[in-house]
């Protein structure tokens, strides 16, 4: 009797979850996110964030997206790596890192901002390093970048 409970009980909490939860709304297994050489971006300088979230139209909710670019702001500048620092001017503890793909895009699925914020520092293929001087609490990148404030662009 006790082994029929279970099993009706788990059998019922399948069917739910299977039938009360789109593919679209479940998280993926592992976190997404970019990789230096990878292609698979698009839309170079949008604002990734207006897609790529719960209910858009974007095969995944990223929490941090965004563009780099080369010294002229229009060319993308692929393979750097972003480094999200607890204090200003790369200092601190390194919190995470992303890598930027060969499209000049980075994004990643997992919230690698901590509700107290992160200081972005990037590293372009040339080995020059440019840090955003303010603390971020989004990462939402290129709604600011591109928008109101110059492209994300290094060497």
């Amino acid at each position: 009797m006790k082994t029929t409970s279970y099993i009706l009980l788990i059998t019922s909490a399948i069917i739910l979850l299977w039938t009360g939860c789109s593919e679209k709304e479940l998280p993926p297994a592992t976190a997404v996110y970019s990789v230096n050489g990878g292609t698979s971006s698009h839309n170079n300088g949008q604002i990734c964030l207006s897609c790529h979230v719960t209910g858009g139209t974007g095969t995944y909710s990223f929490v941090v997206a965004g563009s780099v670019y080369k010294v002229d702001k229009t060319t993308p500048s692929p393979n750097g790596i972003i480094y999200f620092w607890s204090k200003e001017g790369g200092t601190g503890e390194l919190l995470a890192t992303l890598e930027v793909d060969a499209n000049g895009n980075f994004f990643t699925t997992s919230s690698i901002i901590p509700g107290v914020g992160a200081y972005p520092q990037m590293r372009g293929i040339s080995g020059d390093v440019k840090t955003m001087p303010i603390v971020v609490n989004t990462g939402n990148c290129n709604s600011c970048h591109g928008v109101n404030e110059d492209p994300i662009w290094i060497n």
